[in-house]
């Protein structure tokens, strides 16, 4: 059980954490007053820290009341901005921040009570050893639908160790699988919260924070590509694809290998796409960098692989909706050329 306030200041998306939250009768109004000005710090840079680090830091504070009202006031700030790449960011962050304290975990029965009352996970220990040990047991299906964003192929069913309908897991990838199941209960709780009504102290963060968003998305846009390639001449359904992957969310094959081939086409080095990918929840520097590589045509046979055309990308769900170029062409690359010679004439 989470009893003490050190574990919800750990944990602060636990039904325990929300209840003690409660308890404490805060509402939104309250932080109009400068007695919570420690409160309203942390959230602030709790987000700044999802914006330019990736992931929520923790580091034993000293004070964890103010570390678990920061949680929600973070949120609050976040669904303000109402951004749909800082909301991923955000949530993503949080995940990382709750994987690297899970998977440090000693106690056995604080991941199982996590699991099991956040997410309703039907998840037991175990020390049973087949070649190597492992931790625990977890329903197929509670294990299915976190595993599914994983790309390694050591995530396939196939490659698991099942026994009546359980898999059996190490700490380490429970720990992994709960952070993807916090990554999407945060994100779903930004995206069903209502844009509140701030006080003038919070409206000034919350208008820091919005400069800052405005600040990093220009910069994964802009100065993380070199000048060869032109972002604003991108297909819609690039773009799209590009920002997911920017805000550290897991795609599809045919979504990262359109990416992928797209920018390779348009003059992207490949140690730059590589880097790209580093904020993936399932990044594997290694693997990335073969598979970047293969497609550029500097592994294998040589070839250099081309995007899949428009009707395939709108097979596979990727398409986000056509604009007017997009009704004049068939192939990612035709928009792209199409937009660059508009851009230049416009110049």
């Amino acid at each position: 059980m989470l009893s003490s306030k050190a574990d919800l200041a750990r944990y602060p998306f636990t039904p325990e954490a929300v209840e003690y939250v409660n308890s404490l009768g805060v509402e939104i109004d309250d932080f109009a007053s400068q007695d919570y000005l420690p409160v309203i710090d942390r959230a602030e840079r709790r987000v700044e820290e999802a914006l330019i680090d990736g992931v929520v830091g923790w580091s034993s504070p000293l004070n964890y009341d103010v570390e678990i009202l920061s949680f929600p006031l973070a949120m609050v700030l976040v669904a303000s901005i109402d951004d749909p790449f800082l909301k991923r960011r955000y949530a993503l962050a949080e995940s990382k921040r709750a994987y690297n304290l899970l998977r440090n975990e000693v106690r056995d029965e604080r991941l199982v009570r996590i699991a099991e009352k956040a997410f309703n996970w039907k998840i037991k220990p175990t020390s049973f050893v087949a070649g190597q040990v492992y931790d625990f047991t977890l329903r197929l299906d509670d294990y299915l639908k976190n595993a599914v964003a994983f790309h390694d192929s050591s995530w396939k069913l196939v490659n698991r160790l099942v026994s009546r309908g359980e898999v059996y897991l190490k700490r380490d990838e429970v720990a992994r699988l709960l952070s993807e199941e916090i990554n999407r209960h945060v994100y779903r709780r930004l995206e069903a919260a209502k844009r509140p009504t701030l006080s003038p102290l919070l409206a000034y963060r919350e208008e820091r924070l919005k400069q800052l968003n405005a600040k990093r998305r220009e910069k994964i846009r802009g100065d993380e590509l070199p000048t060869t390639a032109v972002t604003a001449a991108y297909p819609p359904c690039i773009r799209h694809i590009h920002d997911l992957v920017m805000a550290g969310q897991n795609i599809s094959h045919i979504g990262r290998f359109a990416l992928t081939s797209f920018l390779l086409r348009i003059g992207v080095d490949p140690e730059t796409v590589v880097k790209m990918f580093s904020d993936a929840t399932d990044f594997d520097e290694k693997k990335t960098r073969y598979q970047v590589e293969h497609i550029a045509g500097l592994r294998g046979g040589g070839t250099r692989y081309t995007p899949p055309n428009c009707n395939t990308l709108r097979t596979h769900g990727i398409c986000p909706g056509e604009d007017e170029i997009c009704k004049k062409i068939r192939h990612p690359l035709s928009y792209y050329k199409v937009k660059l010679r508009q851009i230049r004439t416009q110049q």
